[in-house]
C-alpha cells in the first residue's frame, strides 16, 4: 500500500468514514482524476467501496490497515467482521484506542 493511499484512508476516516473524491483530492492534495484512481486501487484491495460513483465509503479491511500502520491510533476504531489475521477464529468485534 502506498503512502498516498494511505493518506486517502486516513481523509475518510476523518470524514466520518464517508467521502467524496472531490474532498479526498483537496485534503490529500492531488489532482480529481488521480484521487479517483488512488480509490479505484483500494476498491480492489477491498479497503474501501463506492456508494455512488463519487462517495467513497471505509470498510473493515481498510480500518485494519490504518490500525497495523498506527495511524489514528487515537481514534475509537470499530472493525466487525472475521478476525483471525488478529489469532481470533470467529465473526466479532475489534474496538482499538478505546
Amino acid at each position: 500500500m502506498t503512502t498516498n493511499e494511505l493518506k486517502v484512508l486516513e481523509v475518510i476516516w476523518d470524514w466520518g468514514g464517508e467521502a467524496s473524491v472531490d474532498i479526498i483530492a483537496r485534503e490529500v492534495r492531488v489532482s480529481i482524476d488521480y484521487a479517483r484512481l488512488l480509490g479505484e486501487s483500494l476498491k480492489k484491495e477491498g479497503c474501501i467501496d463506492f456508494l455512488r460513483s463519487k462517495l467513497c465509503k471505509i470498510k473493515s479491511k481498510g480500518k485494519m490497515e490504518l490500525v497495523k500502520r498506527n495511524i489514528k491510533s487515537s481514534s475509537k476504531i470499530v472493525v466487525n467482521g472475521n478476525l483471525s489475521n488478529l489469532g481470533r477464529n470467529k465473526k466479532e468485534k475489534l474496538i482499538v484506542g478505546y
